[in-house]
């Protein structure tokens, strides 16, 4: 994708004017907004060069969760060397959730997701 997106197309964060608007996307779990239900999520799996250096830590992403049932717009919050970034992204693409609703109606939520890696 282009300007930071994951998966193709050009890279939007929607707007709105004032207060912060983010163009009809709530915050998970604020202004009545519920939160998307995770059904399936697999753990990133560790690249052979970040066992090899050591790397240790949580990939924090920030994602959409669409009211349509897809994950869109995915930004690095705080990411690890050697891969593990890249790996947590191509995990988040792989959730499976239920959408948040409002007043009982499906609707798109922006959520942070956390991948740990850790060695054994």
């Amino acid at each position: 994708g282009r300007g930071g997106n994951a998966g193709g197309g050009d890279f939007g964060l929607g707007g709105g004017a004032g207060n912060g608007g983010r163009g009809g996307i709530e915050e998970a779990g604020k202004n009545g907004a519920g939160k998307p239900t995770i059904l399936y999520k697999e753990k990133a799996k560790y690249t052979e060069e970040a066992r090899q250096n050591k790397v240790q830590g949580t990939v924090v992403l920030t994602a959409v969760f669409t009211s349509e049932g897809r994950i869109t717009s995915i930004k690095v919050v705080r990411g690890l060397p050697d891969g593990l970034t890249e790996k947590a992204i191509e995990a988040a693409q792989k959730i499976r959730f239920q959408p948040a609703t409002k007043n009982g109606a499906p609707i798109s939520v922006r959520a942070n997701l956390e991948f740990t890696f850790n060695l054994y």
